[in-house]
């Protein structure tokens, strides 16, 4: 089974929560570390990535964030996905023959399958599935009104 790079992990849940989250104001890197767990100085990495890769538009100051630089529906998640991901150079993985000729092209193959699922989902289609589950599983805090 192929793992998944945290790095990848974070971008999408990064993206994600800017888009359930993103109002009037951008989302800030904080309130994301917070809500999903990622470590404030890898999330700021990987956020500017995103920045730079077009996924993301960042603004500075007291009440910058990030906000989604296109429509929910025009982000797939591929496109975070191929941001974020470091592409090594084949000769310094595939050293062997046998790697070179038999174990290269099997991976290859995987790899553009996978990235053809994951370009036919949108952060749109994501989001709609958190709205859903969320009101499929409403919070179970007890509001006290007691004065």
């Amino acid at each position: 089974m192929f793992k998944v790079q945290k790095r990848i992990i974070y971008a999408i849940e990064a993206v994600i929560d800017i888009a359930i989250n993103s109002g009037v104001n951008p989302v800030q890197n904080i309130a994301i570390a917070k809500r999903q767990g990622i470590p404030k100085r890898y999330l700021e990495q990987t956020l500017q990535t995103l920045v730079k890769n077009g996924i993301l538009i960042g603004s500075r100051g007291p009440n910058g964030g990030y906000r989604l630089a296109k429509e929910r529906r025009k982000i797939k998640i591929s496109d975070v996905v191929s941001s974020v991901t470091i592409d090594k150079k084949k000769n310094e993985i595939y050293n062997s023959d046998l790697s070179k000729e038999i174990i290269e092209p099997i991976i290859s193959k995987i790899t553009k399958k996978c990235s053809l699922l994951l370009e036919e989902i949108s952060i749109e289609e994501i989001y709609k599935l958190e709205k859903k589950t969320k009101n499929q599983y409403p919070s179970k805090k007890k509001v006290d009104f007691v004065i």
